[in-house]
């Protein structure tokens, strides 16, 4: 059986509490023509008259009595649940899961994190930090940080902070011990820190003079972590190709120094994914926001180290 018409429901239940039909128009902001014509409609709907009509009231009929009396909480409910759904769009709450790369987050999610629990408390948050490319819909994430090449996909992108390069580094004791690489070729006869879970490993590439060009070196150290590959070249073990982030402290305090810098292949973008741009709820819009201005304030971001 199909069911009645919400909106004659509606001006059924306005024309009862306000006990005419014009009262009911203003309160609705609809003509009393369109009042009168939808509780004709749902008589018509049900088979039963509800409402006895005079030129000076309007009174319920028994049917119509108790109709009201089984419809009426049913459209409170209805009312109830899309107040619901307004607070929730104006305040961000609920479940948030994401995801991000491994290094990114060990490097900038304690920060990040901070900042949005103590923003919006009533979220719940749940991060994984990964180089898996999981998919968001199929593995029910809300969105994620992906860095590098991003393929068409039909997600939203949006750009997070100033895109990172890849670059060569060396501790100054290692360079004065073992001699400073001018050219790619150079690097076979150095001891390499690999970190052997990115996508290049002991490939490392560079730009040329027409096209990019890859060497293949041999790892003194292989070690599935950035931060760590960071802290060898650091101790002077070797040379190291990592991005330009995890370096940038040691480049400030001078234990570090980049090396074949004209050289550097292009940068690696980050940014963020998420499935659509209508009906974010506000919990992913607040991460949005707190990530880009994360991400844009903090020093590891080339765009905000000085020279």
């Amino acid at each position: 059986m199909q069911r009645a018409d919400p909106q004659a429901v509606i001006a059924f239940l306005s024309v009862v509490e306000h006990r005419s039909f014009r009262g009911a128009a203003r309160a609705l902001g609809i003509p009393k023509s369109t009042i009168s014509q939808r509780v004709a409609q749902l008589e018509e709907h049900l088979g039963a008259r509800l409402l006895e009509r005079t030129t000076r009231s309007v009174a319920l009929t028994d049917i119509g009595a108790s109709y009201r009396r089984e419809v009426g909480p049913a459209i409170a409910a209805l009312d109830a649940a899309e107040g619901v759904v307004r607070d929730l769009q104006a305040k961000p709450s609920g479940r948030l899961r994401m995801t991000a790369p491994l290094e990114v987050g060990q490097m900038s999610f304690g920060e990040v994190l901070s900042r949005f629990a103590a923003r919006y408390p009533d979220v719940e948050l749940e991060v994984d930090l990964t180089d898996r490319r999981v998919q968001l819909i199929e593995d029910g994430y809300d969105l994620a940080v992906r860095a590098g090449p991003l393929e068409a996909s039909g997600l939203i992108v949006r750009r997070l902070g100033q895109p990172s390069r890849m670059g060569v580094y060396a501790s100054p004791a290692y360079l004065r011990r073992a001699g400073t690489p001018k050219v790619p070729s150079d690097l076979v006869e150095h001891r390499c820190l690999v970190m052997h879970g990115s996508s290049s490993g002991s490939t490392w590439t560079f730009a040329g003079p027409r096209r990019e060009q890859t060497i293949k070196v041999t790892p003194h150290v292989s070690v599935d972590s950035f931060r760590v590959v960071a802290d060898l070249a650091i101790a002077g073990l070797g040379i190291a190709r990592m991005p330009e982030l995890h370096a940038h402290r040691a480049l400030r305090d001078k234990t570090l120094r980049e090396v074949l810098r004209d050289h550097a292949p292009s940068e690696r973008p980050l940014a963020i994914v998420y499935p659509s741009a209508r009906h974010v709820s506000p919990a992913v819009r607040a991460m949005i926001d707190v990530l880009v201005e994360t991400f844009d304030e903090s020093p590891w971001c080339p765009s905000n180290r000085k020279s």
